[in-house]
């Protein structure tokens, strides 16, 4: 077995001219998960099967969730070159099936393979990363990629508005061929140059098989949860049965693998473990806060609900710039995690109880923007400083699955509470928004989204300050 080294030494120069193709694939995979969203009436209109709608952005999301971690741990065998180029020619070919597609059903199967090319995109990039850079150093360059997440999350829903109501719902996926090219075209001669790096050792193809399984049918079961009339219907229940049993058959087949696909000891590091617990609930509050403001903000109109998700757009780079930055400078993550995470329960008790502007709210949401920011790319540096070298890029496919599972979770949660909470039927507190009942309901979700904001606080209290490594 040929062990990898710590890291790939690389110029500066050279580490320059790869970064832009790496950002520009990590911006593709991250704009498919919102862009479809605007083109999804008109695709309605147009294919047959409506009854599969959901599972067009449903399905991309945890087809990659699930694609992460196991793209992770094949690019810590397999290399990280010959991975990245396979999940970016599947993610484009992938895509032309969507544009090509002539229902809903093929629609569904093309954006399963999509989203599992996007999982090998993040995967493989962010791994990079941390095979190119120094620990102390990482946080600068993550903070440009979580600010491509960002810009993507802005972006998405204008774009596929634009495209699909002036040209058609088909180039909101034929914009990913010149995109996926250019990647290619970009990021080619900087990583030619770059010594291959692989581990020879056996792929462990049924702890693949069962860990696909228990992921696929736990985030099923999530979705389905969150917005089914009955929570105890056939299907969940089959769906947690599976889950059930095929978890503790995946934990029996890693102690019995040669190269296990999740080495159990990896759970065992303490900074690692606290590092996927902090993406887990940054996800949960980032992507449940991105579905919860457009139901709340519905009476205020378009206008109102694309101010509010701007300005936590906005606020993520902010965040998430100023964190590396500091993160490099000080040579340490713990301070960056414990006062981003102390923020944002403040943020939103202040949304909740504070007689605010319509100025005032834009500022409480850069703020939870900017706390949010501060959180992903420092955490994921932890991790990736605190585990070994030879397990770089299984630990940084699970960061993908914390923040998938943690995303999943949000949007269950935040909107059946918001239903929950509302004194009307769903479609009448739509209606009602803007009215005071409805305000009521929000602001008692609010103080209960600030309780769940205040574990990953306990959680970076408990973390090891420990030094970023040189």
């Amino acid at each position: 077995m040929n062990a990898p080294t710590a890291s790939l030494a690389v110029p500066h120069q050279e580490l320059r001219r790869l970064l832009p193709g790496l950002m520009l694939g990590l911006f593709m995979a991250a704009l498919d998960q919102t862009i479809v969203a605007a083109a999804l009436p008109t695709i309605a209109r147009q294919l047959a099967g409506a009854e599969l709608l959901a599972w067009v952005v449903s399905g991309y999301l945890l087809a990659m969730t699930v694609a992460t971690p196991l793209f992770g741990k094949l690019s810590d065998q397999l290399g990280r070159r010959p991975m990245l180029a396979a999940a970016l020619l599947l993610f484009v070919v992938a895509s032309v099936l969507c544009a090509l597609s002539r229902d809903l059903s093929e629609l569904v199967a093309a954006r399963l393979l999509q989203g599992i090319g996007a999982g090998g995109l993040m995967a493989t990039t962010q791994a990079l990363v941390g095979d190119l850079v120094e620990p102390a150093e990482r946080g600068r360059y993550q903070g440009w990629f979580s600010s491509m997440f960002a810009l993507a999350s802005l972006a998405g829903p204008l774009l596929g508005g634009y495209l699909s109501t002036t040209l058609s719902w088909h180039w909101v996926f034929w914009l990913n061929l010149p995109l996926g090219v250019l990647t290619y075209l970009m990021a080619r001669p900087a990583l030619a140059r770059l010594a291959q790096k692989r581990r020879d050792s056996r792929i462990d193809y049924l702890g693949a098989a069962l860990l696909s399984v228990a992921l696929a049918s736990l985030l099923w079961l999530i979705g389905r949860v969150g917005h089914a009339s009955d929570p105890l219907e056939a299907r969940n229940l089959a769906a947690l049965g599976l889950c059930v049993v095929t978890l503790p058959l995946f934990v029996a087949s890693q102690k019995r693998a040669g190269d296990p696909l999740i080495p159990l000891p990896l759970l065992g590091i303490a900074t690692a473990r606290g590092g996927w617990m902090m993406l887990l609930f940054a996800s949960f509050q980032a992507v449940g806060l991105a579905v919860l403001i457009p139901l709340h903000a519905s009476g205020e109109g378009l206008a109102g609900s694309t101010a509010q998700l701007t300005a936590i757009a906005f606020g993520a780079p902010v965040g998430a710039y100023l964190g590396g930055r500091l993160s490099a400078h000080w040579g340490r993550y713990k301070r960056l995690l414990v006062t981003g995470s102390t923020l944002l329960p403040l943020a939103l008790l202040a949304w909740a109880w504070l007689p605010l502007s319509a100025a005032g709210h834009l500022l409480v949401l850069l703020l939870c923007g900017a706390a949010l920011g501060m959180q992903f790319p420092t955490s994921l540096v932890a991790v990736q400083s605190a585990v070994p070298a030879e397990h770089l890029g299984v630990a940084t496919g699970l960061c993908g699955l914390a923040r998938g599972l943690g995303g999943a979770v949000g949007v269950a949660v935040l909107s059946s509470l918001y239903w929950l909470l509302s004194p009307e039927a769903p479609s009448a507190a739509l209606e009602l928004a803007g009215g005071a009942l409805a305000s009521e309901a929000f602001r008692q979700l609010l103080m209960l989204d600030a309780l769940v904001a205040l574990a990953p606080l306990l959680v970076a209290l408990r973390l090891e300050d420990l030094p970023l490594r040189r």
